[in-house]
Formats: structure tokens, C-alpha cells, sequence
């Protein structure tokens, strides 16, 4: 780990259709981090931004699902070329709504978690956040949209 690097800090969510699958996003392949790989929707902080307007603003632009964050299921960290993540995963509730992907995504797909925990194309940072989150067979607050 290079120590000279910088921290960001970014924000992510867990959305659950009504079969309980998750809301994975697929990177385009001109992205700058993890092109073509699995995410969950979110993204950076602005500068002086509160962590769940960032949250609330990244789901928006990225799927056009309009969500009120919940408590935080989690974090990963991990590195980059030029600097270090922490990302706070927020609990986003049930959606029942259509996705409308943003030019950063190519599509989307709704996965059962035993399906997430086989990808090979998900970042291994949010696998190993998939895992701890099995193991500790978390289940969200109450549904909120």
C-alpha cells in the first residue's frame, strides 16, 4: 500500500427488488476503474457533501431511482492507481421502479446473492462486502422507497 496516495471517500447502496435480489450495475468498458465489472450504484463525494446526499445524488444519476438512504449496512476499502477508497455502503431499501442507466453503465441486472457471491466479475472488495454480509445474514430496517 502506497501511503502517499490520497483518500476519497464514496458512497454506495443496497437495493433489493421484491425477490430480495440485488441491484448490480455494469461499468462501461471505457471506464476509468473496473471496466466491464459488476458495481453497486454509487460513486465519489463532492466536495463538502453530506454522505447521504451523495448517496441519494449518485443512485439518481446512475439509475434514475430516486431513493431515501437508510442506516449503513458497511464499508470496504480499496486501492487505486492514484489514490485509496473507503466506501460506505448505505442500506437503500425495496425498489419497485424501473432502472435508467447512465453512459457509466452498459446494464444492470437484478442477482439473487448466492448468484453474487459466484460472480467473477464483480470487484473483489464488494465480493468480500457480499460475504461478511452472508455470514452475518443481514437483513435491511424495515422497507422504506
Amino acid at each position: 500500500m502506497d501511503l502517499k496516495k490520497p483518500y476519497i471517500i464514496s458512497v454506495y447502496t443496497i437495493l433489493r427488488n421484491e425477490k430480495g435480489e440485488f441491484l448490480l450495475l455494469r461499468r462501461s468498458e471505457d471506464s476509468h476503474t473496473n471496466p466491464g465489472k459488476w458495481d453497486l450504484p454509487g460513486g465519489k463525494l463532492e466536495r463538502e457533501e453530506i454522505l447521504e446526499e451523495a448517496v441519494v445524488r449518485e443512485v439518481w444519476e446512475e439509475t434514475r431511482i430516486s431513493i431515501v438512504p437508510g442506516e449503513i449496512a458497511g464499508y470496504v476499502t480499496f486501492e487505486l492507481p492514484e489514490k485509496r477508497v473507503i466506501a460506505i455502503v448505505y442500506y437503500g431499501g425495496y425498489i419497485v421502479s424501473e432502472v435508467k442507466l447512465s453512459y457509466e453503465h452498459t446494464e444492470y441486472a437484478w442477482i439473487s446473492l448466492n448468484e453474487i457471491l459466484e460472480m467473477h466479475t464483480l470487484p473483489p472488495y464488494f465480493k468480500d462486502f457480499f460475504k461478511r454480509f452472508a455470514i452475518e445474514e443481514k437483513e435491511p430496517p424495515e422497507p422504506f422507497i
